[in-house]
């Protein structure tokens, strides 16, 4: 009941609102509640990858681990425009980033703001070493999320490696600068970090740091391993910023806590395509291993309503249990609509488990008597 009423109070409000997009967003979920695989109005939400390659070399990454069986390269700047042209009518978020580090395809800038001149809210994540400040102004991007690894050099490169957490840092504060000296900017600062056994002792530090520096809000993200060897040296201690069932975990079996059932409605609202054009379903796939089409070689309305297409979304309604990429996944709802920046600095939760939830934290303004580590207040939802 309480699931029930969580979706009605969400559909409700997309109905009052009525953003840009609405129509497509809830007819599409009631599809896919109600398992029927098409036609669907056309997505609202769509990732795109500039490139798969990557300057860090993160242990869990496909791309950082050197396992990635796609082939590297770049986005082409005249297809991906020709592919904008196509989505703007229909498209409202899109997301510009998958696998690889965006801002090392040299297009970058301006494939955003071609973007941004159709229309199109468009955000990025990035590991903050290749940021041109001035770049991020000029491109217009809604929103630009940083992702640390840690508070020093020695825990940001535990999972980070090869980074170099000065520079990080150099290009957000200079992008914090560069935005005040143009007031009307679009573009919202995040910085997101992942919280695991190695940096959980800085989480406090984190969020007090990203306070001062003027940040818009400061991300907890729980991590993802692959394997439980992996869960064993990255996870945290505290289980708050697990995903993953803790029980089955001690019995050496990884899965989450919350295993979806032959549903999941992201997939009947968004599309992913990779730097080549081809379509994978989510994000859950970067080694290409489902590709459904190709986005440079036909219509985008082809390949949704596509055969290939709808016989996965039918795999999902009947035998999701059996999907390779559902196996770690524990769900990512529907994509948001209503986006608009922060209106003070606000602290949010990144997890798979419950998508992403504003945490009440209270940050205090002084040390303890004890002159020891600040301690943050409050609790997840």
């Amino acid at each position: 009941m309480l699931k029930f009423n969580k979706y009605l109070t969400r559909t409700w409000s997309l109905v009052r609102s009525r953003p840009r997009g609405w129509q497509s967003l809830l007819y599409n979920t009631v599809m896919a509640k109600a398992k029927l695989v098409g036609p669907l109005m056309l997505p609202v939400h769509i990732s795109i990858e500039p490139t798969n390659s990557c300057n860090l070399r993160c242990p869990v990454c496909e791309t950082g681990n050197g396992s990635m069986a796609r082939r590297a390269g770049v986005l082409d700047y005249d297809l991906y425009c020709r592919f904008i042209d196509q989505i703007a009518s229909h498209a409202v978020v899109l997301m510009f980033y998958f696998m690889g580090e965006p801002f090392l395809n040299k297009r970058a800038y301006d494939m955003i703001r071609y973007a941004r001149g159709k229309g199109i809210y468009v955000e990025t994540c990035t590991n903050g070493e290749h940021v041109n400040p001035e770049g991020v102004i000029y491109s217009d991007v809604n929103d630009i999320s940083f992702q640390i690894g840690g508070m020093t050099q020695e825990t940001h490169e535990r999972y980070r490696v090869r980074g170099d957490l000065s520079r990080v840092i150099s290009n957000l504060e200079q992008l914090l600068v560069e935005r005040q000296r143009h007031p009307h900017s679009n573009v919202q600062v995040n910085v997101g970090f992942v919280v695991m056994k190695h940096n959980e002792h800085e989480v406090s530090e984190f969020l007090r740091w990203a306070k001062e520096i003027g940040v818009d809000r400061a991300n907890l993200i729980d991590p993802c391993v692959r394997t439980i060897a992996e869960g064993r040296e990255l996870l945290p201690d505290n289980p708050r910023y697990w995903f993953y069932d803790e029980e089955a975990f001690a019995r050496g079996e990884l899965k989450p806590k919350i295993v979806p059932r032959n549903e999941c409605t992201w997939i009947w609202n968004s599309m992913l395509v990779c730097w080549d054009g081809s379509v994978v379903p989510c994000c859950r796939d970067p080694q290409g291993r489902h590709v459904l089409g190709n986005v440079f070689e036909k219509p985008l309305r082809e390949i949704w309503n596509g055969e290939a297409m709808r016989s996965f979304r039918h795999r999902i309604v009947t035998k999701q249990g059996e999907m390779d990429i559902c196996r770690l996944c524990s769900g990512y709802g529907v994509p948001a609509l209503d986006r608009s920046r922060p209106m003070s600095f606000e602290i949010q939760r990144m997890s798979l488990v419950d998508s992403m939830t504003s945490v009440d934290w209270k940050l205090p303004q002084e040390r303890s008597n004890r002159g020891g580590d600040l301690h943050v207040s409050g609790d997840f939802p």
